[in-house]
């Protein structure tokens, strides 16, 4: 995807989020130069019509919602032939969930802060009929200047449609789930207040209040467990605090807030009690007393009847044998195949029914992903095991790779789950460009898989010259050099923002000429140093001009060095009068571009957080 231009307007950048039904790109409003990010949905989703109708209709009724809680949507759109897509505002900070994870339980004002914050965007979304379903950590955005936004709205109702529960995916988010959507029922407002519940919480005592060994075992607490206290988390809660957690996590809809700006005036008390004297108790109003119906005392002992009735004509003798039933050892299933499960377990005395069915990696479809309770659980013959049995690999579509560069084919298939087995071959073609691949673009594979691709070597009289390795990891580039009957040397290592593990620099350095060359060098990166997780991350878009007294095909090399101690190395081919543009990921307050042209130094640029440079004509000296 990277690259790519979406509606003639929005240049995918680069990769910054893989959820369950979407990818996450930052990209560049071309037409109006800023910074967005596109949400796609992935392609196992874009073939069903009733998600994509969901996505469709709810991420329209989202872009509606104008809100400064609310992640702004810009745009809705399709590319041929299933590319589905929103674009949205680009927030810079990080997730609740990230922050959680990262500083456990929260300070109680802070806790509370948020949710107000969260309650007042989904306080301007209900007004609107529009309920969220899928209020959690990872919607929850906290950007570098404190603001909080909830984000997916759009996709939240697709999610919920019945196509997606019956193959288990909303069970990733079960843990915030209110008994009504784990029910399959209706949901209104009181559902998002309840999963706000959940997400106070856990912000408070850096806990879940409802955990199991599986999803479905979480999904059945909901419907019915009372929630612990936070306070037998965490005893500095005060009363005020505990009872706002208690209200939202009432099991009964009709029990809970029954508005965002409800629960948000007991935060706001909780938050500034001071502000928030008692009302005075008014006067008794005198009545005139009125008869109490009498009540029916016989309805309880007919009921009672009822029960010895039916004891007596048979009940009694279905409850001894209940208790007269052996103990049985629950056996351990997974893995087995569905039939097989169903006839071990038979021999045993239990019954078994399918209660959730999700995508597996390595179980076949009908083969047994979990069963609830756990394996060695003692229980009754007689009783009910449930399973939840494999679906088989998730299928994604193959995308067309021809005509691309071999390390951008190989990133594409990375980002649908595929594989990649190279095969070098001579050819007219570009040296590096993908000039066959097997199977076609659009066929079907299952995660994992992989697809078969023929390399251009270039034409044979082609002078050989050093291809670049950047983004490859040491393997990959042992393999595409092994045709050349050239080797990898030593790799050394450095905190960089590019991913672990892959190549960002080499000497000698790309297109250079091979002749005589046996061996290569390369720099790897460690990913980002430890300090970079402490300091603010920053995306700048530097441009350069190459100028026209250039040669054709020269060599751009831009050197990237922050204050937190990473480098980011660019290779590229560059020809007269072209203009370049390259994003540029760095962390801290300060940092620089090196650029060299044919080897060439330029005077160094320092670096802008979260804006563009645009760097004098390369080649020339830059004003003092």
């Amino acid at each position: 995807m990277v690259g790519k231009i979406f509606g003639s307007r929005y240049e995918v950048l680069e990769r910054i989020g893989n959820g369950g039904m979407s990818l996450v790109y930052r990209a560049r409003d071309i037409t109006l130069n800023r910074l967005v990010a596109v949400k796609i949905l992935k392609h196992q989703w874009a073939e069903d019509d009733e998600v994509v109708h969901r996505f469709d209709q709810e991420a329209r009724a989202a872009a509606s919602l104008v809100n400064r809680h609310i992640v702004q949507i810009y745009d809705v759109g399709r590319e041929e032939p299933d590319i589905h897509y929103m674009v949205m505002e680009l927030v810079a900070g990080e997730t609740l969930r990230s922050k959680l994870d990262r500083e456990g339980a929260l300070p109680i004002a802070e806790a509370l802060d948020i949710a107000d914050q969260v309650a007042q965007g989904l306080e301007a979304a209900h007004a609107q009929k529009v309920v969220h379903r899928d209020i959690k950590p990872q919607n929850i955005l906290i950007a570098t200047d404190g603001t909080v936004k909830v984000t997916d709205f759009g996709i939240a109702y697709a999610a919920t449609s019945g196509t997606l529960v019956n193959t288990g995916s909303l069970l990733g988010t079960v843990q915030y789930l209110s008994p009504e959507q784990a029910r399959g029922k209706i949901v209104g407002p009181q559902s998002d207040l309840y999963s706000l519940g959940i997400v106070l919480f856990e912000m408070l005592t850096g806990k879940l209040p409802f955990e199991a060994d599986s999803p479905i075992g979480v999904a059945i607490k909901h419907l019915q467990d009372t929630a612990p206290d936070v306070t037998l988390f965490r005893s500095d809660v005060p009363e005020p605090v505990a009872k706002i957690v208690r209200r939202a996590l009432s099991k009964d809809p009709a029990e809970r807030y029954q508005s965002a700006q409800a629960m948000r005036q007991d935060i706001q008390r909780a938050l500034h009690p001071e502000e928030h004297l008692p009302e005075p108790v008014p006067s008794p109003v005198p009545q005139t007393p009125k008869p109490a119906k009498k009540k029916r005392r016989w309805v309880p002992w007919a009921v009672a009847g009822a029960i010895v009735v039916a004891l007596l004509g048979g009940g009694i003798l279905a409850f001894e044998h209940w208790i007269y039933s052996p103990v049985v050892t629950l056996p351990n299933v997974k893995g087995q195949s569905l039939g097989r499960a169903k006839a071990q377990l038979g021999r045993l005395g239990l019954t078994v029914s399918v209660t959730g069915k999700a995508p597996s990696s390595h179980l076949p479809k009908n083969y047994v992903l979990d069963e609830i309770p756990p394996a060695g659980t003692q229980i009754k013959a007689g009783q009910n095991v449930e399973v939840v049995v494999s679906t088989g690999p998730q299928q994604v579509t193959v995308p067309d790779l021809k005509g691309q560069d071999v390390f951008q084919a190989v990133q594409n298939l990375k980002t649908e789950n595929l594989k990649a087995i190279i095969h070098h071959v001579k050819s007219n073609s570009p040296q590096g460009e993908v000039v066959r691949q097997s199977p076609a673009p659009n066929a079907s594979l299952s995660e994992g898989q992989a697809v078969t691709l023929w390399v251009s070597k270039g034409p044979a009289e082609a002078v050989a010259v050093m291809p670049n390795l950047e983004g490859l990891s040491v393997e990959q580039a042992a393999s595409l050099l092994i045709a050349m009957n050239v080797t990898v040397g030593t790799p050394t290592t450095t905190y960089s923002t590019e991913p672990v593990n892959t190549i960002i620099d080499q000497s000698p350095e790309p297109y250079s000429s091979l002749n005589n060359t046996t061996s290569v060098n390369v720099t790897v990166s460690q990913g980002p140093s430890p300090q970079s997780a402490h300091l603010p991350k920053n995306i700048t878009l530097a441009t350069w001009q190459i100028p026209n007294s250039a040669a054709p095909k020269s060599v751009l090399k831009v050197v990237v060095t922050d204050s937190a101690g990473n480098e980011e190395v660019f290779y590229q081919q560059v020809n007269p009068g072209q203009q370049i543009q390259i994003p540029v990921t760095w962390y801290g307050t300060s940092g620089q571009l090196l650029v060299f042209l044919n080897g060439q130094a330029q005077a160094p640029q320092p670096l802008v957080a979260n804006g563009s440079t645009t760097s004098p004509a390369v080649g020339t000296t830059p004003p003092s």
